[in-house]
């Protein structure tokens, strides 16, 4: 029994060692992080630089996978008819769905850029060129509204030109900004080298997505292996569970997303082609790209597009405003709801927080992608909640907690509110105070 009760002791006294040398670990590594902030930030924005192109392949795969499931499930019996060894069919079905895959993701790419572009810049030179006469037939148009209330004002706006204002403008500005041609140059030629890159890089990625999808069961089974090799099968299972959970969710909601975003952008052109708004794959597009965005999207591409049909045609620009809040509206109550479902699990608050902090930290990615990830933080938090609270022998319904007013200590149990209890404390009180008073 003495021996038993020093190996215990001893065991205790090792684990507290190792408890006291981890933290001090971590505490020198954060230590070291602080005094060092700058160079770890350019290490990892430079490792981020890096690793640009498996990023990208990775989100390519990740499109691609619908797609590539589906093509699979078609070709298994024609390519099992053709090649004898099943496992050969196999291998070469998933090559060919990869690969063509691929294609429809570039073509699909490629045939929304040379649609829009085309008419992003015509639109712009457009609108550049006959800007003043665009600006005079809008007050023009607010003086027919207003019936003539501020024709004075109005008209005096239209003297002012926006060209020459513009130009009056950066005359303004040159005085302030000292900038240099040979620096303007560098600018041009290192945004020119950007681009060059990107394109490289997606060229890379796109392999890099070839190879990933070929190969995404054996990535699937290393890394649960790597897990149940590092973890106790309890906590192997957390892992396991929270990493099918988040794949769900990230799935669910960006496929989802894109598909509901196709849907509103197709919509959205026959509507315009329907009322004959001018630039409608122009304004179609914008619509369909920025409703991926959730909560704010809608009222982002609303903005531009609306100001460039108003500018165009005043009338019209007001009609668009007003099917653009119907649209958005069937949107957000039928067409989203029956596509994404309840992906997320998270409240509209939630939504609009994840939006909000995504959007700051990392621009347009970030407001796509903070939802899932909140989504995610969220599950494991209700989890690890739920959890401690059953260990404690308390309800896990949340329901049960929304009225809860104290714990009873004596039965360990939730004792909901009620107006009894505030009269119980003060009478309490008075007791308290009483009896002080006596012994005084």
């Amino acid at each position: 029994m003495p021996e038993d009760r020093y190996e215990l002791e001893e065991k205790l006294r090792r684990k507290k060692i190792r408890g006291y040398i981890y933290a001090a670990f971590i505490i020198i590594i954060f230590y070291f992080l602080l005094k060092n902030n700058r160079s770890v930030s350019l290490a990892i924005d430079h490792l981020l630089t890096v690793v640009q192109p498996i990023f990208m392949g990775f989100a390519m795969a990740f499109l691609m996978n619908p797609l590539m499931v589906f093509l699979e499930k078609r070709l298994d019996k024609p390519f099992k008819f053709i090649c004898k060894n099943p496992q050969t069919a196999e291998r070469v079905n998933r090559v060919v769905s990869s690969i063509i895959s691929l294609v429809v993701l570039g073509g699909v790419v490629i045939y929304i850029i040379a649609t829009v572009l085309p008419n992003l810049i015509n639109t712009i030179v457009y609108l550049a060129n006959h800007i003043d006469n665009q600006a005079a037939a809008v007050l023009d148009y607010c003086n027919y509204v207003t019936k003539g209330k501020y024709e004075e004002a109005l008209m005096q706006a239209k003297e002012y030109k926006i060209g020459d204002l513009m130009e009056e403008g950066l005359d303004f500005l040159e005085q302030y900004i000292d900038y240099d041609q040979s620096k303007m140059m560098t600018t041009i030629t290192s945004s020119v080298l950007s681009i060059g890159k990107i394109f490289i890089n997606l060229i890379i990625g796109a392999f890099v997505s070839i190879y990933v999808l070929l190969s995404k069961e054996m990535f699937k089974g290393q890394a649960k292996k790597l897990i149940c090799g590092l973890f106790k099968p309890d906590y192997a299972n957390i892992i396991l569970e929270i990493s099918r959970k988040s794949g769900d969710i990230f799935y669910g909601f960006i496929i989802g997303k894109i598909i509901d975003s196709i849907i509103i952008g197709i919509i959205c052109y026959i509507s315009c082609l329907i009322m004959k708004m001018p630039y409608p794959i122009l304004v179609s597009a914008i619509i369909g790209v920025t409703n991926i965005v959730p909560v704010f999207g809608p009222y982002i591409g609303a903005v531009p597009t609306v100001l460039i049909i108003f500018l165009t045609e005043p009338k019209k620009g007001i009609y668009f405003l007003i099917f653009i809040l119907i649209l958005q509206q069937i949107d957000g109550n039928l067409i989203g709801p029956k596509i994404l479902g309840d992906s997320t699990g998270i409240s509209s608050f939630w939504v609009v927080f994840a939006v909000v902090l995504g959007g700051g930290y990392f621009g347009f990615w970030g407001m796509l992608i903070a939802v899932p990830i909140v989504a995610i933080i969220y599950y494991i938090a209700g989890k690890l909640a739920r959890y401690m609270v059953k260990r404690r022998g308390f309800p896990e319904e949340t329901s049960e907690y929304i009225s809860l007013d104290h714990i009873d200590i004596e039965n360990n149990s939730l004792v909901p509110y009620s107006p009894f209890h505030d009269e119980e404390k003060k009478a309490r009180r008075r007791g308290i105070k009483h009896k002080k008073s006596n012994t005084k």
